[in-house]
Parts: C-alpha cells; structure tokens; sequence
C-alpha cells in the first residue's frame, strides 16, 4: 500500500461539478491506495479465473443470454445466482468482521446512488442495458471471455461499447442535468443508499440471507435444468469423455475442471463471487467491468498534444477515466487476463470460434447501448447485478429488474417479430 492524494472516484466528482457543491471526502479517501503492482497482481490473476468461469459455463455465448431471456436456457441465471450469493456471504463476513476495507468500498459505491435519480439512473439505465444485452448477446463482461475464445461479432460488440463510452463521456454534464438530476431518490436523499440503513438491520444479518437464499436458487435450478442438458451441442463428442466426468474424488474432480470443455455454471458462478473477497480486500472495491470501457474511451487524451484536447471545464467525467487511479484502472488487466485465457482454454478444447455471434448490428449498437446504459444507470451487469445487489444498493435492486424487464421485452418482439430466428436453438 502506498499513500497518496486519491481522486475522487467519476460518481462523486459529478456530485461536486454538476450540483455546484463540495461533497464531504468519503470514508475511503483517508485509506491508503493499493500500490500499482499489488493491483496489477490482483488483478490479472482475478481476470484470469474470471475468464475461465465465463469460458467454460458458456455464459459468454450469445445463444446463452438471448436463451435466458426467452426462459429457454437457464445459464446465465445460474451463474447470476451462483456469484451474488458467493459474493453477499464473503462480503457479510467482512461486515462482521468489521474488516475497513468493508466500510471503504461502501464509500465508494455511494455516489452512485447519490447522484441519480431512481426513474432516470437505474430504471432507465437498466432497462436499455438489457435491451443491449438482448441485442449483442453480451455484457460488459461475458463479451471479453467471447472475444477471447473467437465468437464471431464479439469484437463489435466491443467496438460498439468503446463508442458508447466515448459518447457518454461527451454528453455525460447534458446527461447529469437532463436525465439524473431528476426523478425521485427515495432514501437515498437522506444518506441511506443501503437497504440494511433503510431497513435499521446489520448489514451482515440481510446479507448472510441473501446469500442463502441465492445459493438455495442456484442449487434448485441445477437440479430443475440439469447442466449437461444446456452444453452446446457442438461439444457432445468432448462430453462424452472420461475427462468430464467429475469424479467424486479431488483428484479427478479438478482434473475435469481443466479438461472437460464445459462446467455446471454453478461451479462458474461461485468462482466469480469468490472474486469479491480479493477486489474487496487489496482494491477495496467491488467486480465490475463496464468502467474499462469508460477508461479506454478516455485514455486517448492522454497522448493528444495540448492544443486538441477537449476542455477539462466542459468534459470533467473523460478526464477522471483518463487519469490513471488503481481504483478505475485495475478492470483493464482483469479484462485482458480474462481475453486470453478464453483464447487458450478455447483453443485447448478445440472450440475455438465454436460459438455463434449475434450479426453485425445487433452486436455493435447493442454494444453501443450496453456500456452508454451502464454509464447511465451507474453499473452493469456484474456491477449492479454481482456487486450491488450483494452489498445490499438499492439502486441496485432496481437497476437489475429493470435490465431483465427490459431484455425480456426485447427477446420476445424480436423472437416474434423475426419468426423464431432471434433465438434458434
């Protein structure tokens, strides 16, 4: 660790410029930064194991997503379920233990509630997000591990995205005063962002129950949908093999962990939420994606010469992304880590390319809508659904039911309306 004058995080500078007042420094700025290289190591390695869960539960297909929201596949809820109940229980233990790092990530996420209001930010926000996702067959994050193991668009879908947040970091004072400045804020006008604060109940009791009770969904539809019955059809031959036969011992267990093309999505899921424990504990934040995104569409003024930048005044939100902070750059090499072990693990089960994409132009304005959304609604899939829900947002909790509303709205006309081949199987 290493001290140092920490920026605010985009949130909360937005808070100052765009209302024309000085918000109090939060928590988290009197803690010490993570140094470069622990961040870097913690990462890498994080986006690794987060590559490979999204690999090999094939949550990243697009065939996966567009399936869940026409309830004909059940992966991606798997997952879903799987790593909000992991994260909530590590991140109720944290709570108890009254580890800092648990008050410092709070802190953090708390501007993001402060500045929207619930109809402009997370409802409208998380309404197109799904629309996005239903569109690419993607998220901010599944698209990294796509791209990685040659799902045709994906590198759209990711073009699509770096527009989108390179628009939004144009347009995100009009957004801020047209759109997020209005609406109602419920509790969140009186300090209370989190539902436990709303409710008068320890963070760690609401929790340690949402966990449970995710855990216990996540095992049911393991159960109800078994696994093997969603493998892509393509991989049937490498399932049929002795190395995906999960052994009751360790031993065979881990090998077919390795080995076999495909896992239950649950196994991918409780890897993803375990990663809560590390982005907590060394960056004191929460897994989130879109926010690469956010720094790559900003990076570029960087390295313009004085005389074509864009005025720091007018567009403060590019400059906080451009700014190199451990605290927003350390989703660059998760995100990276996560491409490449997709491409080897892809290539070491001969399924390289395997999966099917969504078209050109579903995959690149549903791109351009994913991350533009997310920037909206102040999260994406995993940092509203994986981070926020688990710490207890409320925010959150409306975010995510607007982006299934609104993917599910999508899925059914486009399935209707295209006679079946939005989602073929």
């Amino acid at each position: 660790m290493t001290q140092e004058a920490e920026p605010p995080n985009e949130d909360t500078m937005l808070l100052g410029s765009f209302k024309k007042t000085t918000p109090a420094p939060p928590a988290h700025a009197t803690r010490p930064l993570p140094s470069w290289p622990s961040t870097i190591f913690t990462s890498v390695l994080m986006g690794l194991a987060f590559g490979l869960a999204f690999y090999k539960s094939h949550v990243f297909e697009p065939a996966s997503i567009r399936g869940q929201f026409l309830f004909l596949k059940f992966i991606m809820l798997k997952v879903f379920f799987g790593a909000m109940g992991t994260g909530a229980l590590l991140l109720a233990a944290l709570s108890y233990l009254n580890f800092p790092q648990f008050a410092s990530l709070q802190s953090l996420w708390r501007p993001t509630a402060a500045t929207r209001g619930w109809l402009t930010g997370p409802v409208l926000g998380g309404a197109l997000l799904g629309a996005g996702m239903a569109a690419s067959g993607a998220c901010p994050g599944m698209v990294l591990a796509a791209w990685g193991a040659g799902t045709t668009d994906s590198i759209y879908t990711i073009a699509g995205g770096l527009l989108g947040g390179l628009v939004y970091g144009y347009k995100a004072d009009l957004m801020q005063r047209a759109l997020l400045d209005r609406g109602p804020r419920g509790p969140t006008q009186s300090g209370k962002e989190y539902a436990n604060e709303s409710l008068g109940m320890p963070y760690y009791v609401l929790a340690a129950a949402l966990g449970v009770v995710c855990l216990t969904g996540c095992v049911a539809l393991e159960y109800l949908v078994p696994w093997r019955s969603e493998v892509p059809e393509r991989l049937a031959d490498s399932m049929g093999q002795s190395s995906c036969d999960f052994g009751s011992d360790l031993g065979s267990f881990v090998a077919s962990l390795w080995k076999c093309p495909a896992w239950p999505p649950s196994i991918g899921g409780f890897l993803v939420g375990a990663l809560q424990l590390p982005a907590a504990m060394v960056m004191e934040t929460l897994l989130g994606s879109a926010t690469a995104f956010a720094v790559c569409s900003a990076a570029w003024v960087n390295i313009l010469p004085e005389n074509l930048l864009p005025d720091r005044s007018a567009h403060p939100y590019l400059y906080v992304f451009a700014t190199p902070h451990p605290k927003s750059w350390w989703q660059i090499p998760y995100v990276a880590s996560a491409v490449v072990i997709a491409n080897y693990a892809s290539k070491s089960d001969d399924d390289y390319g395997g999966a099917t994409g969504a078209g050109f132009w579903p995959a690149f304005v549903g791109g351009f809508v994913l991350i533009f959304a997310s920037r909206l609604g102040g999260g994406c899939t995993s940092g509203h659904g994986l981070s926020g829900c688990a710490a207890l947002l409320v925010q959150s909790w409306i975010a995510v039911p607007a982006m299934f509303a609104g993917g599910i709205l999508t899925a059914v006309v486009w399935q209707v309306a295209s006679g079946g081949s939005f989602f073929a199987g």
